[in-house]
């Protein structure tokens, strides 16, 4: 009546292989949705540029 031990098998364990991006919460939506913020956010950039390069033009 005494305690056995727990014996388990342990294998190696190899991120790339057994992660994929649905494993750390991302879809393929926020992926898209993460390329189209970049592109509206380089081209408002874009826009703000040009209207204070075009004030500043027009200072002088």
């Amino acid at each position: 009546m005494g305690i056995e031990p727990i014996t388990t098998i342990v294998e190696g364990f190899d991120p790339a292989i057994n992660y994929g991006p649905n494993d750390a919460g991302i879809s393929a939506i926020t992926i898209i949705l993460g390329v189209f913020s970049l592109i509206f956010i380089s081209w408002l950039f874009g826009k703000i540029y040009a209207q204070v390069a075009k004030f500043f033009e027009n200072d002088k």
